[in-house]
C-alpha cells in the first residue's frame, strides 16, 4: 500500500512536467546559447532567459497539474493560482506551481460536483465563469500571502541542502536512492518532478547544475545492456544491441529496466556506475545548463556548457564501462533472463483473442518514453507484415482511451489496466508475446489455416505421408525442423491410429521441446492408405505446446465421433469444409 502510495505520488509529479519538457528544452537552448557564457552570446536574447524561467514554466506546470486534476477549468484557475507565489517572491517558483495547480484543480472539481444539478437553465456560463474567477482570485491572493513565502522556505532550505552536498562533494551517493526508484519506473517522477525543479533554480543561479545529470546519465544502463550482449544467450544476447542503440541515441531508459529486474543483483552496477560518473562530474565541476530530456548523450552534448562537451561525454563512458565490467560476471551467471516464468506470462496472454483487435494501445507509465518507442517499433512490424486495419498508438497507462481493443505494457503496470484485454511484455525490442501477436494478427496462429489442408491426395506409403504431415507443421512454423522424424518415432512404438479410417499422427514426449505453438494439419486420402495394417483416409498432424494435445484430441474426438461427418471430410469435403468443421 505505501508503494503504490509513492508511485500515485510519483506519477502525479511526472504528469505535472511532462507535459511541459519541450518548454524547458526551449528555455535551455535559449539560454546555452545566449547568455554571457553561451555558445554565440547576445545581450537581446538573453533577455528571455529570466522571464521564462520566473513566469512561463512555473505558469505551464500549474496550468498542467490543475487540468489533471479539474479538467480545463482546473488549469485555468491553476495558473492563475500559481501567479501569487510566482509574484510573492524572488525565488523561481516550481514546488509553488507544483502545489497551486492541484489544489486550485481540486477546489474546482469540488465546486463542480457541489453544484451539479443545482443551476438552472441559462445560467450556466454565468455560473462556471464567475467561480472560476472568484476561486483563482481567492487562490491567487492566499498564495501572494501565505503559501508563496512557505514553499519559498521549502525551496531555499532544500536548495541548501543540495549546496551543503555539492560543497563536500557527496552528491554522487544520490546514485543510491535515484537507481532503485528509476528501474521502478519512477524515473520520470524522480527526474522532473524533482531534480528538474531543483537543479533549474541551481542553474538560474550558477549558469549550471550537475542535478541535471543524476538521472539522465544514458551510461549506466548502457553498460548492462552492452554485458548482456556480448556474454548473454538466447533472447537477451538478440534484444541488447538494440536496446543499447535506443538507450544510448534515444534515451529512453525504461528499455534496461526489465534486464535489470529480471536480475536485481545488476543494480548494483548501476548504481556504482552512476556514483563513479557523478564523482567524475564533481571533480570537474561539471553539470548541465538545462535540462537533458530525454536523457540520451545527444541531449547531453546539447545542453553542455560551452567548452566542456568533451566533459559530459568522458561521463557516460565511465558509467558505460564501470556497470559493463561490473555486470560480466552477473550476465554470465544467468545469461539469458528469458526464463521460464516470463515464458508463462507470455502463454497466459491472450493477445486479444477474445475479439478482433483494431486498435493497439501500448501504454507506459508518463506516455512519452517506452510506450512510444513500443508503438514505433510494432507500426514498423505491421508493415512490414503487410498487416491493415490495425492502428497502433501509444499513452500514459491511466488514460487508456475507450475505443482499445488491446492493451500492451509491462508487467508492473498490468495490474492498472481496467476494462480491457492485456498482453503482458517484458522487453519492447523482442518478446515471445508481440511474437505471438503479430501471428495472431496475421491469422497463423489458429489451430488450423487452408495451407495446411491437402484434399484428393494418392495413395502413398504411411511414413511419407506422415512425414508430409510433419513437414506441413514445420512449414507453418508450429513446430521445429525434425518435428516428423519424432512422429514416426512415435508410429513405431504405438500406432496412432484411432479406427473408422482416422489416424492423429504426433510426435513423441521427448519432442515437446520441438513445439512452438499448437496446430493441427489435415491430410485427405479419399481411396485410402495402409497405416500400420489398417486402411486410414483421413490424417490429422498434431503438435501441442504442453498438455495442449490433449485438449485437440478431445475437440476432435467430440467432433469426429459423427460417423456421417466423418465420412464426409474423409473422401468428399473440400478444404474450406474441413476448415470450418475443424477449425475452433
Amino acid at each position: 500500500m505505501i508503494r503504490d502510495g509513492i508511485q500515485r505520488f510519483g506519477r502525479s509529479l511526472s504528469a505535472m512536467v511532462m507535459p511541459n519538457i519541450g518548454a524547458f528544452i526551449a528555455w535551455g537552448l535559449i539560454t546555452a546559447l545566449f547568455i554571457p557564457g553561451g555558445w554565440w552570446p547576445n545581450e537581446h536574447m538573453a533577455k528571455l532567459v529570466s522571464p521564462m524561467l520566473k513566469y512561463l514554466l512555473p505558469t505551464l506546470i500549474a496550468y498542467t497539474a490543475g487540468k489533471n486534476v479539474g479538467g480545463v477549468r482546473g488549469g485555468v484557475a491553476g495558473a492563475v493560482a500559481a501567479m501569487g507565489v510566482i509574484i510573492g517572491t524572488d525565488t523561481p517558483m516550481f514546488l509553488g506551481a507544483m502545489l497551486m495547480g492541484p489544489l486550485a484543480g481540486w477546489c474546482i472539481k469540488r465546486f463542480d460536483k457541489w453544484t451539479e444539478g443545482k443551476v438552472g437553465a441559462g445560467f450556466e456560463m454565468l455560473v462556471d465563469n464567475f467561480s472560476l474567477g472568484i476561486i483563482a482570485m481567492l487562490l491567487a491572493i492566499t498564495g501572494y500571502l501565505v503559501i508563496g513565502g512557505i514553499v519559498s522556505g521549502l525551496t531555499n532550505a532544500l536548495s541548501s541542502g543540495v549546496d551543503w552536498m555539492l560543497r563536500h562533494k557527496m552528491n554522487p551517493l544520490l546514485a543510491v536512492l535515484v537507481d532503485p526508484a528509476k528501474v521502478l519506473f519512477l524515473n520520470n517522477a524522480v527526474n522532473h518532478g524533482i531534480m528538474t525543479p531543483l537543479g533549474i533554480q541551481q542553474a538560474a543561479e550558477a549558469g549550471k547544475s550537475m542535478l541535471f545529470l543524476i538521472d539522465p546519465n544514458p551510461g549506466p544502463g548502457l553498460g548492462i545492456l552492452l554485458s548482456c550482449w556480448v556474454f548473454g544467450k538466447g533472447m537477451t544476447k538478440q534484444s541488447a544491441p538494440g536496446a543499447a542503440v535506443i538507450q544510448l541515441f534515444g534515451g529512453i531508459h525504461e528499455i534496461y529496466f526489465p534486464y535489470v529486474l529480471a536480475r536485481p543483483l545488476l543494480l548494483l552496477p548501476v548504481m556504482l556506475g552512476n556514483i563513479c560518473a557523478l564523482s567524475f562530474f564533481t571533480l570537474t565541476d561539471f553539470g548541465l545548463v538545462a535540462p537533458a530530456s530525454p536523457g540520451s548523450l545527444i541531449s547531453i552534448i546539447l545542453m553542455s556548457p560551452r567548452g566542456q562537451t568533451l566533459i559530459g561525454i568522458l561521463g557516460v563512458l565511465i558509467a558505460t564501462a564501470v556497470s559493463f565490467l561490473l555486470a560480466i560476471p552477473m550476465v554470465k551467471a544467468r545469461p539469458d533472463f528469458q526464463g521460464e516464468e516470463e515464458q508463462a506470462a507470455a502463454e497466459r496472454s491472450d493477445g486479444g483473442e477474445s475479439g478482433t483487435i483494431r486498435k493497439i494501445v501500448f501504454a507506459c507509465d508518463a506516455g512519452m518514453g517506452s510506450s512510444a518507442l513500443g508503438a514505433t517499433r510494432f507500426k514498423a512490424r505491421l508493415l512490414k507484415h503487410r498487416i491493415e486495419g490495425v492502428s497502433c498508438t501509444n499513452c500514459a497507462v491511466d488514460a487508456i482511451p475507450e475505443d482499445a481493443d488491446l492493451v500492451v505494457c509491462q508487467g508492473t503496470l498490468a495490474g492498472r489496466v481496467k476494462g480491457h484485454p492485456v498482453l503482458e511484455i517484458t522487453n519492447f525490442i523482442s518478446d515471445p508475446a508481440l511474437d505471438g501477436l503479430i501471428a495472431r494478427l496475421e491469422g497463423k496462429d489458429r489451430l488450423l489455416t487452408p495451407e495446411r489442408i491437402l484434399t484428393g491426395l494418392a495413395a502413398e506409403p504411411m511414413e511419407d505421408a506422415v512425414r508430409r504431415a510433419g513437414h506441413l507443421l514445420e512449414a507453418a512454423g508450429c513446430v521445429k525442423e525434425g518435428y516428423a522424424e519424432a512422429m514416426l518415432e512415435r508410429e513405431r512404438i504405438t500406432s496412432t491410429y484411432m479406427g473408422a479410417g482416422l489416424a492423429l499422427p504426433h510426435g513423441t514426449a521427448a519432442a515437446k521441446d520441438s513445439v512452438l505453438r499448437s496446430g493441427i494439419c489435415v491430410l485427405q486420402y479419399p481411396e485410402g492408405i495402409d497405416y500400420a495394417g489398417e486402411t486410414a483416409y483421413l490424417i490429422i498432424g498434431i503438435a501441442g505446446v504442453g498438455d495442449a494435445h490433449l485438449d485437440i484430441l478431445a475437440r476432435l474426438s467430440s467432433i469426429l465421433e459423427d460417423e456421417a461427418v466423418l465420412e464426409r471430410l474423409s473422401h468428399e469435403a473440400k478444404a474450406e469444409e474441413i476448415l470450418q468443421t475443424l477449425q475452433p
